[in-house]
């Protein structure tokens, strides 16, 4: 049983009286579905005055197994491992749930998930697309794009995204590159090696966090050989995850009580120095921004192999993050796009060769040679090519192989563990 998620409910509830049914509601509906009223629940607490939180997410779930037939006169069998998902949240009341303003203050209780990640993947959450980073030839200090939201229910929202301010008007900070996108998974990897670790606020609130040895970072790159200026240069970086903000302007969506919302991909980072075997050694407190760590706790990944930190060319690994989740749930199946429109979706910035067919196909085709030797965490490789379409050149793509059940959850202990 999933116990870490009844704690998290009861620590919201506050209604220990309620955990047998709760833990009913887990066997009989499943984790996901459990997981979604929560999310609800939560939702309307920041959003509207809810007296009664236990009352009210138990009349959710009790409609949830009633649509389920309520456990009576028969056996429910058991639900069924959850495969990965490839988009963010279920529906776009929950998608943006997540940007509210939760106060982190008061005691904090340390943990790790229940159910940690495997050591060898890189938990890349949906909402973080392509559209957050941007090559290192452009040299704005910020810019707009518009990003897509995906969500389970089928709905696509296009949002301005502003790259490089907190908010409009605000100064211009500067845009997070490709570079900072590969150091970001990196970090991840870190974190899911580490036990997954959590701070847990009164409010509900969570990051999670981790510590960050430069030098472990700089291998975690696969950099072969590194030295003082190096490692400086790294570890700025790091901090610019911190300093270069986005504002997503939610003014068209007519949400309730939120129009706009900006943040940062990491919270906070702490710096403390010393020596190592005779080396100096950079070490790095990290906790991550609420919205990426409640996505990465929450399980709304997918699950990247450390490879993809690899990657030597910026447009394939921009290619890569925006396909990779398309291609999961297509699971076999081709996928096509023009060039034209796939410089659009990854908001490149401008350059001359995006305004001809031939050059278009002689950038796209060299990114795609490194994307053909790339394989998803659960091995299936990764065809891409480009194909002559009517108008414009094409670039086609799909998985090999078989489908593996890429199960969230890895073994792991059943109940909830104080940090170490």
């Amino acid at each position: 049983m999933t116990s870490y998620l009844i704690d998290e409910i009861l620590g919201v509830t506050k209604d220990t009286k309620s955990k047998p049914f709760l833990e009913k509601a887990l066997r009989e509906l499943g984790e996901p579905v459990v997981a979604g009223e929560f999310g609800e629940l939560k939702y309307q607490m920041q959003t509207r005055q809810i007296h009664n939180p236990a009352k009210y997410l138990t009349t959710l779930l009790k409609k949830q197994l009633d649509k389920n037939g309520g456990g009576k006169g028969k056996q429910k069998t058991p639900a069924p491992k959850e495969k990965i998902r490839t988009y963010f949240e279920d529906t776009q009341m929950t998608l943006f749930a997540n940007f509210q303003t939760v106060k982190k203050e008061g005691e904090v209780v340390q943990g790790v998930m229940a159910v940690p990640y495997g050591k060898e993947i890189i938990p890349w959450a949906t909402f973080i697309s392509s559209s957050f980073f941007t090559l290192s030839t452009n040299k704005a200090k910020s810019d707009r794009v518009l990003a897509t939201f995906r969500t389970l229910d089928g709905d696509v929202s296009i949002v301005p995204l502003l790259r490089g301010r907190i908010k409009p008007g605000d100064d211009e900070r500067g845009i997070l590159t490709v570079e900072h996108a590969k150091i970001l998974a990196a970090i991840e990897n870190m974190w899911v090696k580490q036990g997954s670790r959590k701070n847990t606020y009164p409010s509900g609130a969570v990051t999670c966090y981790c510590y960050v040895s430069i030098r472990e970072l700089a291998k975690a790159l696969n950099w072969k050989i590194f030295g003082g200026k190096a490692l400086t240069w790294l570890t700025s970086k790091v901090y610019d995850l911190k300093t270069k903000p986005y504002y997503l302007d939610l003014t068209g969506l007519n949400l309730k009580n939120i129009t706009g919302y900006g943040f940062s991909l990491l919270d906070s980072v702490e710096l403390a120095e010393g020596k190592k075997h005779g080396q100096p050694e950079t070490i790095l407190s990290v906790k991550f921004s609420t919205p990426l760590s409640v996505q990465l706790l929450d399980r709304h990944a997918v699950s990247r192999p450390i490879e993809i930190a690899h990657i030597h060319s910026e447009l394939a690994f921009l290619i890569r993050l925006f396909i990779e989740p398309i291609l999961i749930g297509l699971n076999g199946e081709e996928y096509n796009k023009t060039l034209t429109d796939l410089i659009k979706e990854l908001s490149l910035p401008a350059a001359g060769w995006h305004g001809y067919k031939n050059k278009r196909k002689q950038i796209f085709g060299k990114a795609l040679k490194e994307l053909n030797t790339q394989k998803t965490v659960d091995g299936r490789p990764m065809i891409v090519s480009i194909e002559k379409g009517l108008y414009d050149w094409l670039l086609t793509a799909k998985l090999g192989g078989k489908e593996k059940c890429l199960e969230l959850q890895t073994a792991g202990p059943a109940k909830e563990k104080a940090a170490g």
